[in-house]
């Protein structure tokens, strides 16, 4: 009954199950055509089959996109660190040491959380099986179960008939006859034909053998076409997700590439500053109280704090959070780059 009912189940699901594998998925570059017309199956082994090799390709496509993405963000990635490291290593402390000789206070800016660039995985891995038909096990229970009623035949004719079994039976050619007379038709009370006992007992053998290798084999098409249908769900489930973190990763590459120009856009005004006061402490020189610089030369120190917090707050702050883009780093951006073109614009007043 088990048996019936699982096949019921199977056939009532065996065309959603076709009918999804023909649908046309989509990334978000380009379209991934799995087949507009599949040809029927001959049975639900080749059906299995067909679900996993597709399943195998979809999860295959799905990593390409996130492996070619990743290496996208990478070298996005490394061009940051690389400017980062460079500004920050020479004209940026270039910057505060030319302040400290003014006694200009520069306060460092204090991110609360540690920097990252990290990309978030979503959802589980799906491993694709290989599909087996249950044929070589089904032939091994098949022959147990022959020779075990082979077995039950010899012990219940030699039980009833009272003949000792024993390995000298095997010799013994007329317990032999006795017994298979008496299953050819002596226990019904006719009279028995021991070459019909044989083939009762051969026969008997290979229906059951060959009933349970059938059962075998149906029962493990039906589990493999159950897996590989469910295998071809989270298949598509695992490219749904692998295509949100391909878009996720590729707002993190866009976010990152954006700040790129801008770390080398704040490095030449940064340099620019630098002339600036250092033209201030050659001209002044050194004074005790910052107060006692010209204004102008005040106006020059504030301009630098103001760059440098603005392009600082913009390496500090995490680009990412929990492996998304970092709202805070967006926003750090936007106004990097607005009092980017505040001092370009006063350049041109």
């Amino acid at each position: 009954m088990d048996s019936k009912r699982a096949v019921s189940e199977l056939n009532e699901n065996e065309k959603d199950a076709l009918d999804s594998v023909e649908e046309v998925l989509e990334d978000s570059n380009e379209e991934v055509v799995i087949e507009e017309k599949i040809v029927q199956p001959k049975n639900k082994n080749d059906q299995s089959k067909k679900l996993m090799k597709e399943s195998e390709k979809l999860i295959s496509k799905a990593d390409e996109d996130i492996k070619s993405t990743k290496e996208s963000v990478s070298q996005s990635v490394n061009k940051f660190e690389e400017l980062k490291g460079t500004l920050l290593n020479t004209t940026f402390t270039q910057s505060q040491i030319l302040l400290e000789k003014t006694s200009y206070e520069y306060s460092k800016a204090e991110s609360d959380d540690p920097f990252e660039i990290s990309l978030a995985a979503r959802g589980e891995d799906v491993s694709v099986s290989n599909i087996s038909s249950g044929a070589f096990t089904g032939l091994i229970l098949g022959l147990i179960v022959a020779l075990a009623t082979v077995a039950g035949w010899i012990y219940f004719a030699t039980t009833k008939l009272g003949v000792a079994l024993t390995p000298a039976l095997i010799e013994n050619q007329t317990d032999q006859t006795t017994l298979f007379t008496w299953i050819g038709g002596g226990m019904t009370g006719g009279v028995g034909n021991p070459m019909f006992g044989m083939a009762t007992v051969g026969i008997s053998a290979l229906v059951l053998g060959f009933m349970v290798y059938k059962l075998r084999v149906s029962m493990k098409e039906n589990k493999n076409f159950k897996v590989a249908n469910e295998t071809f769900e989270k298949s598509n489930l695992y490219v749904q997700n692998q295509k949100e973190t391909k878009t996720e990763m590729q707002k993190i590459d866009d976010h990152v590439q954006e700040i790129i120009p801008v770390i080398e856009n704040y490095k030449i005004l940064l340099e620019e500053q630098n002339a600036k006061l250092q033209r201030v402490v050659h001209v002044e020189g050194i004074l005790d109280e910052n107060s006692e610089y010209h204004p102008s030369s005040i106006a020059t120190m504030q301009d630098s704090e103001r760059m440098m917090e603005r392009i600082e707050e913009l390496l500090t702050i995490p680009v990412t959070k929990e492996g998304q883009l970092n709202d805070a780093s967006r926003q750090s951006l936007f106004e990097a780059k607005s009092v980017y073109d505040y001092y370009i614009s006063k350049i041109y007043a």
